[in-house]
């Protein structure tokens, strides 16, 4: 069965798919076997203490990241650097190109999904206000053809897609009636297993975003930040902000294809059930951050504990060692000769002689604090997280 304007706008394809999931036992056992491995990882974040330092780059890094997806998507290609480059220029007030005007707008479509998320969620509602801002924010100071910032498009006959297929809201007032729906469905609390499902919800609002397309241009980036909205404001990415784009981004032929599906079978369980498994990969990507951050502070935490309880242990320690250790905890791998010649060694062994500066490294190295390894043909050292695997306890 194809989908139309009427059936489109009574957003009930989660109520269909109910009634599959059940009778189809291979759908149900990956639809819930997918969502028991999200709250493993779920519960790992949530469980661990957040610190300003780190958490902060965390944030600072999947901000970037959802930035940098979300514009590949539609074609800017911008890596970290150029966008951070983009953030600064604005912060100058100086002239940005289109590419970084756009990086820019999509900060500002983050930040003002943050905010919002501070609201208390039962008191949360989704508006079409919120959703116009949104847009606004993603294409203000940018011309693209017939569009107008925060504002639907009238008789603009839209083609989206790939291949491009017309859209199913013709007019303007098709357009409106079918947002007024979609944000009542928003704000419907839905009872059946998917449909409650929060991540189901999330996809579901980005696919019926993009198969309104209620704007001239921008409506992917809308649709996604909409669905990271959905997600942040519901606690699911609770430890730090980040969306599902990275997923989107890196497998854009499927998802384009994927999102194209549902207008001729009307069963949106194809994008749904991957969607949730990129879901799963993004959960468990943000959660190897978290734990690399606990490695760190447990990997400090044993080397301050050698050095206080030397006296009682084979192994000797000093606060030169600790500081360099610490360096290269927060800077991670290093270039061996790079870490040699680095200002912070310079400064601590700046009133020792070379032949101690020697002995600390063999002695890091003889310890196993520290690893030397070769990648690219460079020696490389980083402090050996590993160690921590190995310890044995005495009781």
């Amino acid at each position: 069965m194809e989908l139309t304007l009427e059936k489109l706008i009574k957003f009930d394809l989660l109520d269909e798919l109910e009634k599959s999931l059940f009778r189809d036992k291979e759908h149900s056992i990956d639809f819930f076997a997918t969502f028991r491995e999200i709250q493993i990882a779920d519960q790992f974040t949530r469980d661990c203490p957040s610190f300003p330092g780190s958490t902060a780059k965390i944030i600072r890094s999947e901000m970037v990241s959802a930035i940098g997806s979300t514009l590949a998507i539609e074609g800017t290609k911008l890596d970290a650097d150029e966008i951070e480059e983009s953030f600064r220029k604005c912060e100058r007030q100086q002239v940005l190109q289109r590419t970084e005007q756009e990086a820019e707008n999509s900060r500002k479509v983050y930040e003002f999904i943050r905010s919002l998320a501070k609201r208390p969620q039962a008191e949360f509602t989704y508006t079409e206000q919120m959703i116009k801002q949104i847009h606004k924010y993603f294409t203000d100071g940018l011309n693209y053809l017939g569009n107008v910032p925060g504002l639907y498009r009238r008789e603009f006959v839209t083609q989206f897609g790939e291949p491009g297929r017309p859209g199913l809201c013709r007019t303007g007032t098709e357009v409106s009636k079918a947002m007024v729906n979609f944000v009542d469905w928003l704000n419907r609390k839905d009872e059946g297993l998917p449909g409650s499902n929060i991540i189901v919800k999330a996809i579901m609002a980005h696919y019926y975003l993009t198969e309104i397309h209620p704007f001239a241009d921008g409506n992917g980036r809308t649709a996604r930040a909409l669905e990271a909205l959905v997600l942040y404001v519901n606690g699911i990415n609770q430890y730090c902000f980040w969306s599902l784009a990275n997923f989107w981004s890196m497998n854009r032929g499927q998802y384009i294809r994927y999102l194209g599906e549902i207008r001729s079978t009307c069963d949106p369980w194809s994008l749904l059930i991957w969607g949730m498994k990129g879901y799963l990969q993004e959960i468990q990507r943000v959660k190897n951050k978290v734990l690399i951050k606990v490695k760190q502070l447990m990997f400090m935490d044993y080397v301050k504990w050698l050095f206080y309880n030397k006296k009682q242990q084979a192994i000797k320690i000093n606060p030169r060692i600790i500081n360099t250790l610490s360096v290269l905890v927060r800077q991670g791998p290093m270039v061996l000769d790079q870490f040699h010649s680095s200002p912070d060694l310079a400064v601590l062994y700046s009133n020792v002689t070379v032949v101690t500066r020697h002995r600390d490294f063999q002695k890091m190295k003889e310890l196993g604090l520290i690893r030397i390894f070769t990648e690219d043909h460079k020696e490389f050292v980083q402090a050996n997280f590993q160690l921590l695997e190995l310890l044995e306890y005495s009781v």
